[in-house]
């Protein structure tokens, strides 16, 4: 099965914004994005149906393996300005009518192109390497505090100190919020994706990392 981790909106293969169900897939609705061109809509569709395919590729493994797949996506707004609208996505899947996994990833759209925009440019919290982002050391501590807090529960993802590594070796996707803070979304192995949910960025942590002049520019925080 594809497993794209980063970029990929997991979607059925329809061809119209509309709720779709099947006894073994359940895929929420684009969320309806204000003053949104025809070239935006026209990506999103477009994104849907490039990634069906993998929703087909999980239930068809199953399938030859006498076991019943499942297949669940959501996708929710986070920010929708006047020029970019920022999304969080959010998947869980069993592809072998046994082992589940889940994910979630951050992405965002030009609305007058329609294009991918990389928020990268305005939010330089990453390094890149081989198209993948990376968390930048001097928020190691940040990142770390906010992985403590979100396993506080969890005594088995606070074991050893493997975890402070991964926070800065595993690939990210993030998202602005409207209180200023960034959301990290970890493309963590299945191995190790329960200890790695979703981390927030105090506005604090990453301001010297913000480009002001361009978060005014695009009306982003």
């Amino acid at each position: 099965m594809k497993n794209f981790r980063i970029f990929v909106l997991l979607a059925p293969l329809i061809t119209s914004f509309v709720y779709a169900k099947s006894d073994a897939a359940k895929i929420g609705p684009i969320p309806t994005i204000q003053n949104a061109s025809p070239a935006l809509n026209k990506s999103l569709h477009a994104l849907r149906m490039r990634i069906a395919s993998d929703a087909q590729d999980c239930l068809g493994n199953a399938k030859g393996m006498e076991a019943v797949g499942e297949y669940n996506a959501s996708i929710k707004e986070i920010l929708d300005t006047s020029k970019i609208a920022v999304l969080e996505v959010s998947e869980s899947m069993i592809c072998d009518g046994i082992h589940s996994s889940s994910y979630q990833y951050g992405l965002a759209f030009h609305k007058i192109t329609g294009k991918r925009f990389d928020l990268s440019q305005i939010y330089n919290i990453a390094t890149r390497q081989d198209g993948h982002l990376f968390l930048r050391p001097e928020l190691g501590s940040s990142a770390r505090a906010s992985y403590r807090q979100a396993n506080k529960n969890s005594g088995a993802c606070l074991d050893g100190t493997g975890w402070e590594t991964e926070l800065m070796n595993i690939p990210i996707t993030f998202a602005p919020q409207p209180d200023g803070s960034v959301i990290l979304y970890y493309a963590a192995p299945d191995a190790s994706a329960a200890c790695f949910p979703s981390l927030r960025l105090p506005p604090d942590a990453i301001s010297e990392f913000r480009d002001g002049k361009q978060a005014s520019q695009y009306e982003l925080p």
